[in-house]
């Protein structure tokens, strides 16, 4: 009997999905390699953030906003 009209949903594709909406929230990779029991960081990165170019969208634009978008002028330098 189908309860639902949803496809079938594996408990490892849950698995999965968890994976990444943490990844993509911003936890820690590190942490979401503990919660999935990978032995390694490399692990979890080689599976997961190659489906979220979403996360080196943010990662790009956190690290531009560290970058002054101007120089500083040479009056400023010279004090």
């Amino acid at each position: 009997m189908e309860l639902s009209s949803l496809p079938p949903v594996r408990l490892n594709d849950l698995r999965h999905l968890a994976a990444t909406l943490s990844l993509l929230a911003g936890t820690d990779i590190k942490v979401v390699q503990e919660k999935l029991g990978h032995s390694s960081r490399q692990i979890t990165s080689d599976t997961y953030t190659s489906v979220l170019p979403e996360m080196m969208r943010a990662e790009a634009e956190s690290v531009m906003a560290v970058v002054p978008a101007t120089s500083p002028s040479k009056c400023a330098l010279r004090r």
